[in-house]
């Protein structure tokens, strides 16, 4: 006897042919819609299927169409049963369908008992089902033609109400409408079969309903399930249809789905609003809609298996609009409209579903990843079934060489890695897993292989796949050697940096505690560093520390550490020391070995350092004590001459307490108006007088009173400070000119000493600008005196600064010439005023035959230029004398006078010449 499936939406039907196959000794199975009847077939495997056609959730036609895609349960014969369609047109569909035999409701049992034998009786003869296509398109006529009929049938209707005299006016109106129905009908249904996109179908419909339908206005909104349950309206035509912009619609329990939208799409039944003017649901949109002479209002809900998509609503001027038979061809065509909405979307669905499929396979060709599938059959292997191109780039193996093959080749004979078991269990227990092993590519190079194990599993919960993906990480394994080299050892010189050394001295601390030892820590510093990186370039200023690490690296012990922390700065730590002089015989070695001479890119030069020692536990217990003890131990050796080493002492920290207490004492000077200027005159040589002054800071301290700018100048050079003290002295030199130019001292210049950092400030000249116009004094008695290391550290720079300052006004010194590098070209280019000849020349003028080759070559060279030349530091009359018979143009020094308060100079000034005329003048 035969195992047989009755599907249908009502209990009796089935309980009627379940009693009938029970009689005849069959097996009889039930289901209550065509989902539930596709997976019992699925699962049951029954030779006979006895189908209702319209149901729920999956209806007959739909249910025999999943049947026939399932190759594994294609076969399954199938009878309808049914009472809702005409006999020919269900035999035609189940034709297209493979479905030979229909049994019309009511059916006589002798019949239903007769058909299952016969059926089962036949070979598997069903016909072969025809396209989904064809299907859809015989779907579609089929319910066209039953439109056309309906049509038809309401023609006739119309006709017959025509005839009736007394109705004749009633009649007219009807068949106006029932024709302009079955007009819109026909042509919606031409374009729901012509329909590829949801919106433009949507939106001719509603242009149909007006222009042949003459309704006033016709929209569509579609019901989302949002959180305000909203209905967007997406599709309108006719008049006022712009207006729905400024309608808000919701199918929610709330003042805006309280209207007809919302009630038809919550309640899935039409509601029809016969007088606009006085029906109380029309209240949001009345006044609008009377304004345009609307009468009536349709809203029918879209539904289509359930699904509520929206609504279809229409506004006429009409009154009593919507009878029966309208309202029954509206509903046809809403019904059809979410029928074609259905079936665009799932059009759309299933195009996107083949697109990512599409992507999907691409993606997994394209990945760089490699990407292995296997099957999950111990006995055959777990053979490799597809690789794709990325698994040949990086393992060499073309997809032949694999397919059927374990993956296990890959490892070779390296099977001691731990997470190979871990590989191995998952692949038992068919769950996933991440490991990385060591590979070997078909040439027999190692990767590092990032494996990440997948399982795919069957229906039935079966492990039936693999799917594994590689991932190289032989590149990332090589970064992050190198970041671990990065994080211990410095990039330039490949010694170890601060981590690593703090490390080893914390591991040289704790072995000397526990061993009742000694530890020394080195800082080295090289000397003039910073003159031979300016001179010569930070290219060979790092070749310089490359060279002196290796030296340093060939002079300690196996253990000691050899570290550079920054700049030029190194330092040794020294474990396991048992003596002090052991200490000391290395910094010697190490200070030796750091000043033999060495050739960097051309250069023969001979560097030396200052190097400071520090010892625990006896100069500290903490490695930070350590190194600052070290680095004030070399600031001593530096201060006693460089080229040394000094080992702490506690004395040495006094010393750094007081420099850093004048460094703070100079912060304050400027708040506190402790600093002050004093004006040493320049005099014209070939008059003897007062023709300006150089302007010189001193810092008046209220305790250690009077400090030299010995002391504290290269203090604020190195802590910055030299650039807010430079711009006070400008300041203040101008609001002394202008005091002066109030006393009649209008002819006397000033010439203020820039430092090389404020020089190349990027606010130089706009500090000189506004000083110079806050005291109205003019440019041309403001002189910029500047050091030839300031103006050659950026020369292009120098020469563009230079041209600004020319064009304000300010005067240009160029001080201590002769005493740097200077570059003949670029003095030739630079726009100098004045020279200084450096008082180191002037010094020995009368008894150096150089210094005074040089004094005679600087006045020549500087009068070519049309600069005027200063002598600074002259003492004597001999020397007077020789810079007159030279014919430098003035001078500066001592033997006029010394730098004096600003009181004292303006005295000066007004009391005349300060030098005796020269001979030549008192003859005349």
């Amino acid at each position: 006897m035969a195992k047989i499936l009755v599907i249908d939406d009502h209990a009796v039907n089935r309980e009627l042919i379940v009693a009938l196959a029970g009689y005849e000794g069959h097996e009889a199975l039930e289901a209550g819609d065509g989902a539930e009847g596709l997976a019992i077939v699925r699962a049951q495997r029954p030779q006979l299927v006895i189908c209702d056609i319209l149901m729920p959730n999956v209806d007959g036609y739909e249910f025999v169409r999943r049947l026939r895609a399932d190759p594994e349960i294609a076969h399954t014969r199938v009878i309808f049963h049914t009472a809702n369609y005409h006999e020919r047109e269900v035999r035609h569909l189940a034709g297209i369908l493979g479905v030979s035999r229909i049994l019309v409701k009511p059916c006589d049992p002798e019949v239903i008992v007769r058909t299952i034998a016969e059926v089962l009786a036949e070979a598997a003869r069903e016909n072969p089902p025809a396209s989904d296509a064809e299907f859809e398109r015989e779907h579609l006529r089929v319910l066209t033609d039953k439109l056309a009929a309906k049509a038809e049938e309401l023609e006739r209707r119309a006709e017959d109400l025509a005839s009736e005299v007394e109705t004749r006016k009633l009649a007219e109106a009807q068949l106006r409408r029932v024709l302009r129905a079955r007009k819109v009908m026909a042509e919606c249904n031409r374009t729901l079969v012509r329909a590829t996109d949801e919106r433009r179908l949507l939106a001719d419909v509603c242009r149909f309903l007006v222009e042949l339908g003459n309704y006033g206005i016709a929209w569509v909104s579609l019901a989302w399930h949002d959180a305000d349950c909203t209905v967007e309206t997406v599709a309108a035509a006719g008049e006022g249809a712009a207006l729905l912009k400024s309608f808000r619609f919701s199918w929610g329990d709330n003042a805006c789905g309280n209207g007809p939208v919302g009630e038809a799409v919550r309640t899935r039944e039409a509601q029809i609003v016969r007088d606009i003017a006085t029906d109380p649901r029309v209240g949001r949109w009345r006044e609008a809609a009377l304004g345009r002479g609307y009468q009536a209002a349709a809203v029918l809900p879209l539904v289509f298996e359930h699904e509520t998509f929206g609504v279809l609503c229409i506004v006429t001027r009409e009154k009593e609009a919507f009878d029966a038979d309208e309202l029954e061809l509206l509903g046809e065509l809403a019904d059809d409209i979410a029928y074609g909405i259905h079936t665009l979307r799932a059009r759309v669905v299933q195009q996107r579903t083949e697109e990512t499929l599409r992507l999907r396979n691409r993606a997994i060709d394209e990945s760089i990843n490699a990407i292995v599938i296997s099957a999950a059959d111990r006995e055959a292997d777990n053979p490799v079934l597809y690789v794709n191109p990325a698994f040949t780039l990086m393992t060499g193996y073309a997809p032949e060489e694999i397919i059927g093959r374990n993956t296990r080749l890959l490892i070779g004979n390296d099977w001691d890695q731990p997470d190979i078991e871990r590989l191995r269990e998952a692949v038992r227990r068919g769950r996933d897993a991440r490991v990385v092993l060591r590979c070997y590519r078909k040439d027999g190079s190692l990767f590092w292989n990032e494996v990440s194990l997948a399982s795919m599993h069957d229906p039935s919960g079966r492990v039936s796949h693999f799917i594994s993906i590689f991932n190289d990480l032989t590149d990332r394994k090589r970064y992050e050697a190198e970041l671990e080299q990065q994080a211990n050892h410095d990039a330039l010189t490949g010694l170890a940096n601060r981590n690593l050394l703090n490390d080893r001295l914390q591991q040289a601390m704790i072995r000397a505690q526990r061993n009742a030892g000694a530890v020394a820590v080195m800082l080295l510093d090289i000397d003039r560093f910073k003159l031979i990186n300016d001179s010569l370039g930070h290219a060979v200023g790092d070749e310089l520390i490359c060279e002196v690490g290796r030296r340093l690296a060939a002079c300690v012990r196996q253990g000691d550490t050899v570290a550079r922390l920054g700049g030029d700065e190194f330092m040794i730590v020294m474990p396991e020391l048992w003596a002090e002089s052991d200490a000391a015989s290395l910094a010697a070695k190490v200070l030796q070995a750091v000043s033999a001479p060495m050739r960097l890119s051309g250069h023969e030069m001979v560097v030396t350092g200052s190097l400071g020692v520090a010892l625990y536990p006896r100069d500290g217990e903490s490695a930070a004590a350590l190194v600052k003890n070290a680095d004030v131990a070399m600031y001593r050796a530096k201060e006693q001459g460089r080229n040394d080493f000094r080992f702490y002492a506690p004395e040495m920290n006094a010393r750094m307490l007081e420099r850093l207490e004048l460094e703070n004492g100079l912060r304050r000077a400027l708040e506190q108006d402790e600093l002050e200027l004093h004006y040493q005159p320049k005099v014209e040589l070939a008059n003897g007088r007062v023709v300006g002054a150089e302007a010189l800071i001193r810092w008046r301290h209220p305790v250690l009173g009077m400090v030299s700018p010995a002391d504290f100048i290269p203090l604020a050079e190195e802590t910055g400070l030299i650039v807010p003290i430079g711009e006070w002295v400008i300041n203040t030199a101008c609001r002394q000119l202008k005091a002066w130019r109030e006393e009649g001292l209008t002819g006397v210049s000033v010439a203020v000493n820039v430092s090389a950092r404020q020089f190349q400030q990027e606010d130089l000249v706009g500090v000189l600008g506004e000083a110079l116009r806050a005291s109205e004094v003019p440019a041309r008695q403001l002189h910029l005196e500047v050091t030839e290391s300031g103006v050659m550290s950026n020369p292009e720079r120098t020469i563009v600064i230079l041209r600004t300052l020319k064009d304000i006004g300010v005067l240009v010194s160029l001080d201590d010439f002769g005493t740097g590098y200077s570059s003949l070209n670029y003095l030739k280019r630079f726009l100098i005023d004045s020279v200084k000849i450096d008082q180191s020349f002037v010094a020995d003028l009368t008894t150096s035959s150089e210094d005074a080759a040089i004094a005679r070559m600087v006045i020549s060279l500087a009068h070519s230029l049309n600069q005027t030349v200063v002598a600074e530091g002259v003492e004597t009359e001999a020397q007077l004398d020789f810079l007159r018979r030279h014919r430098c143009d003035e001078m500066q020094g001592f033997l006029c006078s010394r730098p004096i308060p600003a009181v004292e100079f303006a005295n000066l000034v007004r009391g005349g010449a300060c030098l005796p005329l020269p001979r030549v003048s008192r003859l005349h």
